[in-house]
């Protein structure tokens, strides 16, 4: 049987770009070669993409690492500024790595659509629904997902009335988020009108819009979700020295991941349920990941759904599948399976 050629995207544009190079790294290098000819793709900042026609070799992809496209030489590697994607090697699949502005909020997808490029991951609309959370917590609230209450301030009218209401119908501590942040930049939690004062006008430097939310004090959770595959086990992320998941407590090994989550039945379906219901009422295909918490009286709250979650092998979603018996190169080969079968 031929293999498929697969590129294999990673980087990007956004803050989270170092991130997505780990998730590439740990796809490329667990990806099965008698199945895959794998090209990775890396997107810089700058918006040059680098790539090489030629495939990995079997040294290459076993000793993968950001320096390979720094090492590639000849006729084969192309280093483009916002290349046409008619550019790329033919392809029977890209692997989307990416995370992010410009990686999982429907630029890419829309790239990839035009180009007629068969991706990983939501399509451009659910892309960019799950990318902007504010549009998120309205579609989950559409739906009966329970999601912590909030508000919307905009730059255009934010004045001290408008955040003192805001205080008033949630209440402190105060949830503060840029929607279009990711991998929990962009995101604080105020104690104080002052704090919250002050976390707007820095979060309003980023973007025109901030999603105010209600906090729920008690534990946090995420848990996969992947289409026609046994549900998910949840991960409980229990803090250390955080308050909340937020990037050092994420990166910088300031919690303990514990999966499968040591929460009763009960809970554990109640929170596999939710990412379910997230995944369908986003217009999701294939997989995703929904982050929840969890009050002293044992109910979920939907707090938000990542398109493209982290694929590092000790990244959430391959944790959990290994908890279904799903091996990291499984669950690779299940993602490119499954995606080559959706109708864009």
């Amino acid at each position: 049987m031929s293999r498929l050629r697969v590129l294999v995207l990673m980087g990007g544009y956004s803050t989270e770009h170092d991130v997505s190079v780990s998730s590439g790294t740990g796809v490329v290098r667990a990806m099965d070669e008698t199945k895959y000819n794998i090209h990775p793709v890396l997107i810089q900042k700058d918006g040059t993409w680098i790539w090489s026609s030629r495939e990995l070799s079997p040294y290459q992809k076993a000793n993968f690492s950001e320096s390979y496209f720094y090492g590639i030489e000849g006729a084969g590697v192309h280093k483009v500024k916002n290349p046409a994607l008619s550019e790329l090697p033919d392809c029977d699949m890209a692997f989307l790595a990416l995370h992010g502005k410009w990686g999982e909020d429907g630029h890419v997808q829309a790239l990839m659509e035009n180009w007629k490029i068969p991706y990983t991951g939501f399509g451009i609309l659910a892309s960019a629904l799950a990318m902007d959370k504010i549009k998120t917590k309205e579609i989950y609230s559409a739906n009966g997902i329970p999601t912590p209450a909030y508000r919307v301030l905009n730059r255009a009218d934010f004045n001290g009335d408008t955040l003192t209401e805001v205080v008033n119908a949630l209440g402190f501590p105060l949830v503060v988020k840029d929607p279009l942040g990711g991998s929990s930049i962009g995101v604080g939690i105020a104690k104080t009108m002052d704090e919250a004062l002050a976390l707007c006008e820095q979060l309003f430097q980023m973007s025109d819009r901030l999603l105010c939310e209600q906090f729920i004090k008690g534990r946090e959770a995420s848990c996969g979700y992947m289409e026609g595959e046994r549900p998910f086990p949840p991960t409980e992320m229990q803090m250390t020295t955080r308050e909340y998941f937020d990037f050092e407590a994420k990166y910088n090994g300031e919690c303990r991941e514990v999966t499968p989550a040591p929460f009763d039945e009960a809970l554990t379906r109640q929170i596999q349920e939710i990412a379910k219901n997230a995944h369908y009422a986003l217009g999701g295909v294939v997989y995703c990941r929904t982050d929840v918490r969890i009050d002293a009286n044992d109910k979920a709250w939907a707090i938000e759904t990542n398109t493209l979650p982290g694929m590092t092998p000790s990244s959430l979603l391959p944790q959990q599948a290994a908890c279904n018996g799903i091996s990291y190169t499984q669950l690779i080969d299940l993602i490119i399976d499954k995606s080559l079968k959706v109708k864009r």
